[in-house]
């Protein structure tokens, strides 16, 4: 039962945290109070439309906790930036710290407050359509939102999870350029052609992944140790994302 609530929070909080929060309106919020709101209502209206399937009084309290406690977070986050930036101790460093920082918080937040929910009520059962179109398929309801969680946690927020943690490792002429997204896209399939083989249980495979990725960098790899050491931990760092959202399943 707490699994099911944690999926449903999480889906909500990957689509209205990253999904739905474009680049611009992440900049915005750094310097503007307004658009720091105006996330907080996006994300608040993304959480009770994913809970409206299976809505019922238990999850509309939820959902008002879990957008209340994002928003108090964000305004945490935004009022430290802020403050840091007029006093002149804004670095890249701070940014990415206030970035895992922020995303612990709402995950220990996610988990309290699925806990809460957990104990409080079950969730009802979803509206007739979906539930028959699930039944026809012959796909359980909840690996089907599990999975759909996975893939949208290997694309866009394991991306930024890797670009912030290897921040301070990059080489200084970078193969991937600011606004090239080849080497993201490749992260993305890399890591959803790991979750598919853990998935049918075909470990040994993925050897292969990590061998053809390394054959396409293998002449740079062997001549600039900083990059060679930048692609092992970014390899390392895909890996284990792959592996702990599989774990999700």
């Amino acid at each position: 039962m707490l699994r099911e609530f944690v999926v449903l929070f999480l889906l909500g909080h990957v689509l209205g945290d990253f999904y739905f929060q474009t680049d611009e309106i992440a900049r915005k919020k750094e310097s503007s109070v307004k658009w720091v709101l105006i996330h907080s209502l996006v994300y608040a209206v993304t959480i009770f439309v994913i809970f409206i399937p299976v809505m019922n009084t238990v999850l509309i309290i939820g959902a008002a906790m879990a957008s209340l406690f994002h928003l108090i977070i964000d305004l945490l986050k935004y009022r430290s930036l802020l403050s840091a930036d007029r006093n002149g101790t804004k670095t890249m460093a701070l940014e990415r710290k206030a970035f895992f920082a922020d995303q612990i918080l709402h995950l220990a937040g996610i988990l309290m407050i699925a806990y809460i929910m957990a104990t409080s009520g079950r969730l009802n059962r979803s509206w007739m359509p979906i539930h028959e179109f699930f039944d026809y398929a012959g796909i359980p309801e909840n690996l089907f939102r599990s999975i759909l969680l996975v893939l949208l946690l290997i694309h866009k927020p394991a991306n930024m999870i890797i670009q912030r943690l290897l921040m301070p490792y990059k080489p200084d002429i970078a193969e991937d350029q600011p606004g090239n997204n080849a080497g993201r896209f490749i992260g993305t399939i890399e890591r959803i052609i790991m979750v598919i083989f853990l998935f049918i249980g075909q470990y040994a495979a993925i050897g292969l992944v990590l061998t053809a990725k390394s054959i396409a960098r293998y002449e740079r790899i062997s001549k600039e140790r900083d990059f060679s050491e930048y692609y092992l931990l970014g390899t390392l760092s895909s890996t284990l994302l792959a592996i702990v959202f599989y774990l999700l399943i």
